[in-house]
């Protein structure tokens, strides 16, 4: 019955990941580092579109697609999504409730490293499994690495910037 209602609503799967974006859109990070005064690593300027395309393609495709959960691959991605979107929900609970400090989005969480980028891909992955869509697979498969090194790129960015104006 539940795997019923579910199956048209695949504008969901990008919606839930929106949902905290809206909050820090309307509550943004304090603190900011003044800006410049660390630059990002040249390549980003070129691997910035390829996440930009990516990201396109990961929040529009599921819109086309249903949930099809029927199969034991499909129910464990399903949970796998879910145990991805608390992840990621874990990492803006402790950004918003921690002085939306900008670090604060790139910081280990329980020991991982970039939980706000990395439980996105995974979440969206799992989709692909759930949706059965080989395009948002492909996507999320060129998104991801993207996403997660631009990530990567930044908090080290942050934490240069940190460490400078700290002396």
């Amino acid at each position: 019955m539940m795997l019923d209602l579910l199956s048209g609503l695949g504008w969901m799967v990008p919606a839930a990941v929106l949902v905290p974006n809206v909050l820090w859109a309307l509550l943004p990070s304090r603190g900011r580092p003044t800006a410049g005064t660390t630059s990002l690593p040249h390549w980003v300027r070129w691997v910035e579109p390829v996440e930009w395309a990516g990201r396109l393609a990961v929040f529009t495709l599921p819109v086309f697609y249903r949930f099809k959960v029927g199969t034991t691959a499909s129910v464990v991605a399903l949970w796998a999504m879910v145990a991805a979107l608390l992840f990621y929900y874990a990492g803006w609970v402790r950004y918003f409730t921690h002085g939306r400090e900008p670090v604060l989005l790139y910081k280990r969480l329980v020991g991982a490293p970039l939980p706000l980028a990395v439980s996105p891909v995974v979440y969206f992955l799992a989709a692909s499994i759930v949706l059965r869509s080989m395009p948002l697979a492909i996507a999320t498969v060129v998104f991801g690495p993207a996403h997660v090194a631009i990530s990567r790129a930044e908090y080290g960015r942050l934490l240069s910037e940190t460490c400078s104006s700290a002396t």
